[in-house]
């Protein structure tokens, strides 16, 4: 299970793990002469040449990222995938059905391929190149790095929380973004699962919520400051002060990898959305605040998909604390 997840954060698109990986594992691919290998060996390459792009492609198809990877037989490749192929997540039958039609288009074109990877070979050892493979090789890993270069600066540009940088206000130092559609969703999730009172003057003050930076960087320090616009004017939670008792857990759609997100109050105001790492990463994240930073996914999961906890001893039903509140005697 760690060897998974520690495979799915390396190859999530945009990570310069996955990018130096790829490209060396595309540039060995490209020392493999297909021209010399047994019929049987040379169906087993074809297939593997064809599942790898099938997996790039469900891997990457809907994560938002634009990153791209490569597949192929040799310099010429047999398939390309694009990380970008969506801005939006798809669903797991219609990453399924992109896999298949890429892999299957491998397959189709591999002969084709084959013989354009064997025709350049001649053409290089006429012109003296004693090890084509080498360059092949070469030539792979670096256009393979190339491509994948662009995305990996992306990500490091784009806020960390998954939050767009359309509709950014700036105020002087302060900078206010739009809050993301899937952070609003688990927050209202936690306020929801609670029967606290203080939850409905919460649930007024996130309509009007946006998130408040200072470096134009979501999730610094692995947390999203809130900021309710005209709160004023709108009521307050009692305790002024509190983390709120609900938390939420999910695996992160990308990596696999458990979070664990929190809400703080401050003077009865929603005042900051945390996130942790869960499982058996939280004791490394928690010492490194860098790491912390690392932490939001680029896609955030539906809210049937995350687990709430409530960490108090009040009832879960809220009904059930809407009539408790109801009977009980007026001060």
């Amino acid at each position: 299970m760690a060897a998974a997840q520690f495979l799915r954060r390396c190859f999530a698109p945009g990570r310069p793990e996955r990018a130096l990986l790829l490209s060396a594992a595309l540039g060995a691919v490209a020392l493999i002469d297909p021209a010399k290998l047994r019929p049987g060996r040379r169906a087993a390459y074809r297939l593997a040449t064809a599942g790898t792009t099938a997996a790039l492609v469900a891997g990457d198809t809907g994560t938002g990222a634009t990153g791209t990877g490569l597949t192929g037989s040799g310099l010429t490749g047999s398939g390309l995938t694009g990380s970008g192929l969506t801005g939006t997540p798809v669903s797991a039958g219609t990453r399924a059905a992109l896999a298949t039609a890429a892999g299957g288009a491998v397959l189709g074109l591999a002969e084709a391929s084959e013989a354009l990877d064997a025709r350049l070979q001649r053409g290089l050892i006429r012109r003296g190149v004693r090890r084509p493979r080498l360059v092949f090789a070469a030539a792979t890993f670096a256009l393979t790095l190339a491509v994948e270069i662009p995305a990996v600066i992306a990500a490091r540009k784009a806020p960390r929380s998954g939050i767009p940088v359309a509709g950014r206000v700036t105020d002087g130092d302060l900078s206010y973004l739009p809050l993301a559609a899937g952070a609003r969703a688990l927050i209202a999730g936690m306020l929801d699962f609670s029967a606290e009172p203080s939850s409905e003057p919460l649930r007024t003050q996130l309509a009007a919520a946006r998130e408040k930076t200072w470096d134009g960087v979501s999730g610094s320090f692995g947390m999203i400051v809130l900021d309710v616009q005209g709160a004023e004017a709108l009521p307050r939670a009692v305790p002024h002060r509190q983390q709120f008792p609900v938390v939420a857990e999910f695996a992160d759609p990308t990596t696999g990898e458990q979070r664990v997100l929190r809400l703080s109050i401050e003077d009865g105001q929603l005042e900051h959305f945390s996130i942790e790492a869960g499982g058996v990463h939280a004791a490394a994240h928690d010492i490194d605040s860098g790491a912390r930073d690392e932490l939001w996914p680029r896609q955030w999961p539906a809210v049937a998909e995350v687990t709430f906890t409530l960490e108090t001893s009040l009832p879960v039903d809220t009904r059930a604390a809407k009539r408790l509140r109801a009977s009980a005697p007026e001060r």
